[in-house]
């Protein structure tokens, strides 16, 4: 049987300053520059943070811009952890024009 310390999700919930929501969000993340997007899911989300799964075996970088269309961005992305094709990132607030 698996243990809840195995899962990245759940393992650092005691040290997140808000609570995450489950949710299961396409959206991409935008490196910037010449380098592709790389789709994603955003399984759950903070008020500061989120967790994200790349999809197909795909690489999220240490940092990225995360949206979920071009009039939702969620905001900048930095990688606080990861594991495989999961992170957990910390969000500063998008840009609004």
């Amino acid at each position: 049987m698996d243990s809840f310390d195995d899962d990245p999700f759940l393992k650092d919930r005691e040290r997140r300053k808000s609570r995450r929501r489950a949710t299961q969000v396409r959206a991409w993340a935008d490196p910037g520059g010449i380098a592709p997007v790389v789709d994603c899911v955003i399984v759950d989300v903070s008020e500061d943070g989120a967790g994200v799964k790349a999809l197909h075996g795909a690489e999220l970088p240490d940092s990225f811009h995360l949206q979920v269309d071009r009039a939702n961005p969620v905001g900048e992305a930095k990688v606080a952890w990861r594991k495989g094709s999961a992170v957990g990132v910390r969000l500063a607030k998008p840009n609004k024009p």
